[in-house]
């Protein structure tokens, strides 16, 4: 579902480039006449992705609230840090990329005011969010499958402890971006953008240079977490194999608790790949497409990536529609009790 709607996307963004390529002199805002097609591609992508990925995040919060959920408590408290996460993307998603998208004319009145200010903020706070507790899922991951004796830790009161430092490291990151630097969004080219120098220019040149190791780093780390995580999956599946001669009871349990083991682990991994992906296209993508595809893809590609950091939001819940079972018969279940309780209110 995930892969087809990036297809999807991508033939929209090639159709709509080939539409302005017999005149490219104002190619660079796309608010020209020109860049009509990606406009109208843009302003019908970007709220169904929204939608789709509200909904998807809603449905999975309401399933991991029931009784019946069959994760553990780690991961599911883990995971409600991603699901708010990405509601606080949706937020500057809301606020600032739709409105300016519907505006006919450019304006840079909305670059000073503090209210644009906070929500540019917000975006960095939720991103950094989804970097961090990712990461934290990773280790989360690695304990329960590599080191079951530490994973009480996770499963006690100091979680909440654990939990709480994950986003005091988020705020502190958040606060000192804002200190730094200004953030806003260019709606000619459908990009963030970054001016550093609010303090002094070296000050901000260091900032960023952290702030782009850092967000490289972290992906690399969790890459090199799961490598060990599946290494030690395959020593479990092949020790299942000799346990199946010495006792079958045995070896249905170690089957039924490794595959609800293995279902968290490949959510997991999805959703660190996806991350990872997001930010690889963030700082690369937009370069290698203006150098192979000329400065006409710039605008196209910058949509691309804002499709697909809205619909990375949507990432776990699709990956639990698509691999678990469980989940899937848990999400009929709860719809039907939705509708049935709607048709009661009335």
């Amino acid at each position: 579902m995930v892969a087809s709607s990036y297809c999807v996307t991508i033939l929209f963004l090639i159709l709509s480039l080939n539409c302005y390529e017999g005149n490219t002199t104002n190619v660079f805002n796309i608010r020209d006449e020109y860049s009509t097609a990606i406009k109208y591609v843009k302003i019908i992508l970007f709220p169904l992705l929204l939608l789709y990925s509200i909904i998807s995040n809603a449905l999975i919060a309401v399933i991991f609230c029931s009784r019946n959920i069959f994760y553990s408590r780690a991961f599911i408290l883990i995971t409600f840090q991603l699901i708010i996460s990405s509601f606080l993307n949706f937020i500057p998603q809301m606020t600032i990329l739709l409105p300016e998208m519907l505006k006919s004319k450019s304006s840079d009145a909305y670059k000073s005011t503090w209210i644009r200010s906070i929500f540019a903020t917000i975006d960095t706070f939720s991103f950094f969010a989804t970097l961090h507790f990712t990461f934290f899922l990773a280790v989360n991951r690695l304990v329960a499958v590599n080191l079951p004796k530490f994973n009480t830790f996770f499963e006690s009161a100091k979680s909440y402890f654990l939990i709480t430092c994950v986003w005091l490291s988020v705020l502190v990151i958040s606060l000192t971006e804002f200190h730094y630097c200004i953030k806003t969004f260019d709606i000619s080219n459908i990009q963030w953008s970054f001016n550093c120098t609010k303090r002094t220019v070296e000050s901000g040149a260091i900032f960023l240079k952290i702030r782009y190791i850092w967000t490289l780093t972290l992906p690399i780390a969790m890459f090199a977490i799961y490598i060990p995580i599946f290494c030690n999956i395959r020593r479990i599946r092949r020790n299942v194999l000799v346990l199946r001669k010495i006792s079958e009871y045995s070896v249905k349990n170690t089957v039924r608790s490794g595959k609800d083991e293995w279902s968290m682990l490949i959510q997991a991994a999805i959703v660190c790949g996806a991350i990872e992906i997001e930010i690889i296209c963030f700082y690369f993508l937009p370069q290698l497409a203006v150098k192979f595809a000329g400065k006409e893809a710039k605008i196209p590609v910058n949509i691309f990536i804002n499709c697909y950091v809205i619909l990375n939001e949507a990432v776990l819940p699709t990956v639990n529609l698509i691999f678990v079972k469980r989940f899937r018969d848990e999400l009929k279940h709860t719809i039907v009790e939705l509708l049935s309780k709607i048709m009661n209110m009335k």
